[in-house]
């Protein structure tokens, strides 16, 4: 008989674990909006630290509003066009284009670019409770600058559980 006692627990801390150690950032999941499908602090952390006159032009905009009207607009064009979409093709907010993630340059001719990359945050929620309904919850969500990028329900075979 195994003292291993397999239980999801311990594959979400291993997974945290490993996670944390290649610089994912562990967050509360109730710092996770459901109603907009985003970590708020993380989106607007990102967003003033690496465009910063975008921002400024928004807030001269919106005014008090700012930090509201812009992550309802992100929150609406990842809804209408996707992830990925977002990503690649930024979001226009009054004319004033906003980066969610910067992608890796293909060289080091323009130090700018390798500064922008870097500073992509990635972060995870354990026990990610997603729905405004009810309080169920997933096992792990992952997030690249407060944007979902994955989820995972982990499944134990070895105590009866499986993908059905």
């Amino acid at each position: 008989m195994s003292n291993l006692n397999p239980t999801e627990k311990k594959f979400e801390n291993h997974i945290e674990k490993y996670l944390n150690s290649i610089e994912y950032k562990s967050i509360n999941h109730e710092k996770y909006d459901r109603n907009l499908c985003l970590i708020k602090d993380e989106i607007l952390s990102f967003i003033k630290k690496t465009q910063k006159e975008n921002w400024k032009i928004l807030q001269d905009i919106y005014q008090e509003d700012t930090e509201n009207k812009v992550l309802n607009r992100i929150s609406s064009e990842i809804s209408r066009r996707g992830i990925i979409d977002v990503f690649r093709n930024k979001i226009k907010d009054r004319g004033v284009y906003l980066n969610l993630c910067y992608f890796e340059p293909k060289s080091d001719l323009n130090p700018d670019h390798s500064t922008f990359f870097k500073s992509n945050q990635f972060s995870l929620i354990r026990q990610l409770h997603y729905s405004v309904k009810n309080e169920n919850s997933i096992d792990m969500g992952l997030f690249l600058n407060g944007v979902p990028i994955l989820t995972m329900e982990l499944k134990n075979q070895l105590t009866g559980q499986n993908y059905k």
